[in-house]
């Protein structure tokens, strides 16, 4: 009989108490036989710690760090797992997350990725939309990241393969760990919902900062097309405007006035990368 594989999850955290509960739940309640539970802490002073030691199974670390992709870096030089995934502590798996995701790998000891769908779920209008997975197409990937990270899984081959992440990203670490492990492996989308990804008040993608919007945008400028440059640094350049504009306009179903508001760069770029350059710096 073949050994069940094990999974290796890390967790990064800081002060993130109020949810991380739930999220080690989540992966406790997948009721995989072989699960590697890796909590790395940055030192948190919230109650944290006693959170995590209700879990007697985890290995929790809790020291200073250089930042989120350093606090995964770690954890995953101690995980042993043939499956490797990290989850925030602020998002959580839905049940039967493992099993599909094995499932849909197939061969273990090839490079393969595994990205499923994903609820997002916005606690502050109370609302939610399931985002399926998009069809992997390697171009499209090099200015529209559109894997939803707590939906995704590899295999140790193509962790070794691709190496670890870049600790000088702040918010394009896990689009930058997807677009070279692009290079090594197979990426494969399953339709299947694994995951939960929570936008709230303190959701450090949100909040629209220049350190932010500068990181994406530098991002598609060395990866993207010519078009998908031209198109995010013209959207950047009015970023408030356009996001205030569709916030009023694009949300409540009357797209066509945002659009005109901004004619002049819906004219002079292709419409779907303006959307998709807003989109991802306006989230």
């Amino acid at each position: 009989m073949t050994e069940v594989p094990l999974i290796s999850i890390v967790v990064p955290t800081l002060n993130q108490a109020r949810f991380i509960e739930q999220t080690l739940a989540s992966i406790a309640g997948q009721n995989w036989p072989r699960t590697e539970l890796i909590v790395v802490d940055g030192g948190s002073t919230d109650g944290t710690r006693a959170i995590v030691e209700r879990y007697p199974t985890t290995l929790f670390i809790s020291e200073p760090d250089r930042g989120q992709a350093d606090a995964i870096n770690k954890g995953m030089r101690l995980a042993k797992g043939d499956i490797l995934a990290w989850l925030n502590s602020d998002d959580y798996y839905l049940p039967l997350a493992f099993a599909r995701a094995v499932a849909a790998m197939g061969d273990l000891t090839q490079p393969r990725f595994v990205y499923g769908g994903c609820l997002l779920l916005y606690e502050g209008d109370n609302s939610a939309k399931l985002a399926r997975p998009h069809p992997f197409d390697p171009l499209e990937l090099t200015y529209h990241d559109f894997i939803h990270q707590p939906a995704t899984f590899w295999t140790r081959a193509l962790w070794e393969k691709t190496g670890e992440l870049n600790v000088n990203f702040n918010y394009v670490l896990d689009w930058d760990f997807w677009l070279r492990a692009s290079r090594h492996g197979e990426l494969l989308p399953l339709d299947e919902c694994l995951a939960v990804y929570r936008f709230h008040g303190a959701h450090k993608t949100g909040g629209n900062s220049s350190t932010r919007t500068e990181e994406l945008v530098g991002f598609v400028d060395r990866h993207g097309t010519p078009d998908a440059r031209a198109a995010f640094r013209a959207v950047s350049a009015r970023l408030p405007e356009m996001a205030r504009s569709w916030d009023r306009w694009g949300r409540c179903g009357h797209y066509r006035w945002h659009k005109l508001r901004h004619l002049d760069i819906y004219t002079r770029y292709p419409e779907r990368l303006v959307n998709l350059a807003l989109w991802q710096l306006h989230v």
